[in-house]
């Protein structure tokens, strides 16, 4: 019978992948491609995202948002015993609706992932792996709740577009330029 090594002990792994991935900058003007462009094209960087959500022209000034950063550090130090589930429960509701706000703009704009590093927030940006015609745009990663995207889920918009060459698809909730917060 072969008996198993103990994977610290094997030569097979070389060397273990733990690069950050690369923060969003903002486009250069020397007209270079990125070699991976994000999926979706950003219409505000989380630190816009941020000021408007918290309602404040610093981040440094506002109380909530410094609240979370100590509370996702917090939570970082938990290691490999953390649990979302858990934590959340600890946050008082009017924090813990920013936090879900927050989030769900980011994430319509591309970005995940948020880590308190350095006394603030940083973000991971969704790239793409493939053809930049690949590209997304707002609703590809979106999560609010929109007659529109149910109607993509379901099938309802192709089978009307199908029916009807004359169809118009509504516009997406982004395109009108509101400004939404969560009831």
């Amino acid at each position: 019978m072969v008996e198993l090594e103990q994977i610290g002990q094997t030569q097979e792994i070389q060397r273990y992948n733990q690069k950050k991935m690369p923060r969003y900058k903002e486009p250069s003007r020397s007209g270079r491609l990125l070699k991976n462009p994000p999926l979706v094209i950003p219409e505000e960087l989380p630190i816009t995202t941020m000021c408007r959500i918290f309602q404040t022209s610093k981040l440094s000034e506002s109380a909530d948002y410094n609240l979370i950063v100590i509370l996702l550090t917090t939570y970082q130090r938990q290691g490999i015993n953390r649990q979302w589930d858990v934590f959340r429960l600890k946050l008082p509701d009017p924090l813990l609706k920013l936090w879900g706000d927050l989030l769900i703009e980011c994430r319509r704009n591309g970005f995940v992932l948020p880590r308190a590093e350095d006394g603030q927030i940083t973000w991971r940006q969704v790239c793409c792996t493939g053809r930049v015609s690949n590209y997304g745009d707002q609703c590809t990663m979106c999560e609010r709740q929109c007659g529109r995207r149910e109607k993509i889920n379901s099938g309802e918009m192709k089978r009307l577009r199908l029916l009807d060459k004359n169809f118009q698809e509504p516009k997406p909730c982004w395109y009108r330029g509101e400004v939404w917060m969560s009831g």
